[in-house]
């Protein structure tokens, strides 16, 4: 664990993983459903997926019937099942050269905090040749990360105004701005452009080298 004092220099980027450097959405359509027999929620026919990517997580858990009490059950389980397949993820278009010029410019600390596991992002990291982040962080929260953002905050000694947030759905932006982080919402994620913009993100992109405008590499 490095401690960034609030004296560095440096602004810090945390990074969400699934949406956002992983285009995992249709895997865990798919893990979804094969799940849907075991956990007793209604399967999830693919031309829902457009409906669904403007609800939030409580709108999608009510939608489909999925007990909260259920869905970290749902969530191990899923994970557990994604290591499997990670060979089929890519990051989307545009990502690594986006994150190359940020990282060299040696201007930025980068790290993940994820709902997926370590492991899965490990693997995709090292499949992808992608080693620029400093740390990678798992929590086994679905449902909100304001407490692990605000964790993550004080473990690294950070002033929350010199971080920055990069997630996909509306929970990324909700628990990051409780934190007093800044976010960027990306929008070739889980949740459309549309529901991003009502969690009033500080910056809403739809294309990965639009990083290069929030964090510039010269």
């Amino acid at each position: 664990m490095f401690i960034r004092f609030m004296n560095d220099h440096k602004t810090t980027i945390l990074f969400d993983f699934d949406g956002t450097l992983a285009e995992t959405m249709m895997l865990i359509h798919t893990i979804f459903n094969r799940l849907s027999g075991v956990y007793g929620y209604r399967h999830f026919p693919e031309e829902e997926i457009e409906h669904c990517r403007h609800l939030s997580i409580h709108e999608f858990i009510e939608y489909y019937g999925i007990p909260v009490w259920k869905v970290p059950l749902i969530a191990i389980h899923a994970r557990r099942l994604m290591h499997r397949e990670m060979d089929r993820i890519h990051p989307p278009q545009g990502l690594v050269e986006a994150l190359t010029q940020i990282h060299e410019s040696g201007r930025y600390f980068m790290d993940i905090l994820t709902s997926n596991r370590r492991k899965n992002v490990l693997k995709f990291l090292a499949q992808h040749k992608i080693g620029w982040f400093d740390e990678v962080e798992s929590t086994h929260a679905i449902l909100s990360k304001k407490r692990r953002v605000e964790k993550y905050i004080r473990q690294k000694g950070l002033d929350p105004a010199n971080l920055y947030y990069i997630g996909d759905t509306t929970v990324d932006v909700e628990s990051a701005k409780h934190a007093g982080a800044r976010t960027v919402a990306v929008s070739w994620g889980l949740n459309t452009a549309e529901a991003l913009a009502k969690a009033n993100p500080d910056h809403l992109i739809d294309d990965p080298l639009q990083l290069l405008d929030i964090f510039p590499a010269v």
